[in-house]
């Protein structure tokens, strides 16, 4: 079910738009202009567990479309391992890294589904 929501713009007053079911909503988006209004959907996230550093995330991600900006729904990609290992975590780091890629591929699989429902 397709939501019509109204937002205040800073340089269009209120701009009223179709919310799609799988945006997360726009609470997070403050004194913005007409263009930079954006559907998030939920973040797809990534982590990997060393002995040197404990808990690291290595991704987040979404699917991103600023109806306004941008013609389809994109993927928004946050990628970050940073760090000196010790070299035995540079097996589970890698293990992080797969699954960061595993869960992008998704992530641009539903972004190219989304797009078809636009059509």
């Amino acid at each position: 079910m397709i939501r019509t929501i109204t937002l205040d713009t800073i340089d269009h007053g209120p701009v009223t738009f179709e919310e799609p079911p799988w945006c997360i909503g726009h609470h997070w988006q403050r004194d913005i202009g007409r263009n930079d209004i954006t559907h998030r959907s939920v973040r797809v996230k990534a982590a990997v567990d060393t002995e040197s550093h404990g808990l690291l995330p290595v991704l987040n991600g979404w699917v991103s479309w600023a109806p306004f900006a941008e013609l389809v729904p994109r993927v928004a990609v946050e990628v970050d391992v940073q760090g000196d290992f010790e070299a035995e975590d540079i097996t589970q780091v890698v293990q992080g890294l797969q699954l960061a890629g595993a869960r992008l591929e998704k992530l641009a699989a539903e972004a190219i589904r989304l797009r078809g429902e636009l059509s």
